[in-house]
């Protein structure tokens, strides 16, 4: 049988043999322009609306449930997908993890997310912040053309509140110290949310943003091609 790549909130399937699974960090739409290699077609998976109090590693075995393990797969996570991809592979044994734009652990956060998380300053922020889009958050998200803009902006507006409520303070308080052996990340050296943190694990997108999956995306498939073919996993 084939592979399955599992991605946060986008799926990959692979036409009769492989599938390719992955979840964006906030709407599948992030990956209008994400093309493979020949032979695997995209689908789509989408959060789930989090139970009260659920924690982060519950969170993420309820959402694996949706995954076929009677085939190999592959797990590919966009920013906050990237940290659940590493959470289910605490537990699932896919053949390889990719993460985009996402972090491993908390030395990946920018010391402006650990300040909010001693602080508790989140918890003030209004959920209007969270579901419009403005000037900072285009900044922060990289964000640059029009078309950029009112993707974003549809995003935000899309994005469930109690998702979003629920998601921040675990994003901010995530404490993982295992790190998947097949992995491979691919990150933006321009990234202001998440900055770019050099390692042997990780290809970098000269110039990139946290939207590079969607505004650089040619350099993007291009890394995802190279990935697939060096982990020898075949169309």
């Amino acid at each position: 049988m084939g592979n399955t790549i599992f991605g946060l909130f986008n799926l990959f399937k692979r036409v009769n043999e492989r599938l390719f699974y992955q979840w964006p960090g906030a709407d599948e739409q992030m990956f209008l322009k994400t093309k493979l290699p020949k032979g695997f077609v995209i689908h789509h998976l989408a959060w789930l609306r989090p139970s009260k109090g659920e924690t982060f590693p519950a969170y993420a075995v309820r959402l694996a449930e949706k995954i076929d393990q009677r085939q190999p797969f592959i797990l590919v996570g966009l920013s906050l997908g990237g940290m659940m991809a590493i959470e289910m592979n605490k537990f699932l044994k896919p053949t390889y993890t990719i993460l985009i734009s996402s972090v491993t652990n908390r030395k990946g956060l920018p010391f402006w997310f650990k300040l909010a998380s001693l602080t508790g300053i989140y918890k003030i922020v209004p959920n209007y912040f969270y579901h419009h889009r403005n000037f900072i958050t285009a900044w922060l998200l990289g964000a640059v053309s029009k078309e950029d803009k009112d993707l974003l902006s549809h995003v935000m507006l899309k994005a469930d509140p109690v998702f979003v409520k629920w998601a921040v303070p675990r994003i901010l308080k995530w404490d993982n110290h295992f790190i998947p052996e097949n992995m491979q990340h691919l990150h933006g050296t321009a990234d202001v949310i998440l900055p770019y943190r050099p390692n042997k694990r990780t290809l970098p997108v000269k110039n990139g943003t946290h939207f590079m999956v969607y505004n650089r995306s040619m350099e993007v498939n291009q890394l995802l091609a190279k990935v697939l073919e060096g982990a020898k996993i075949d169309a």
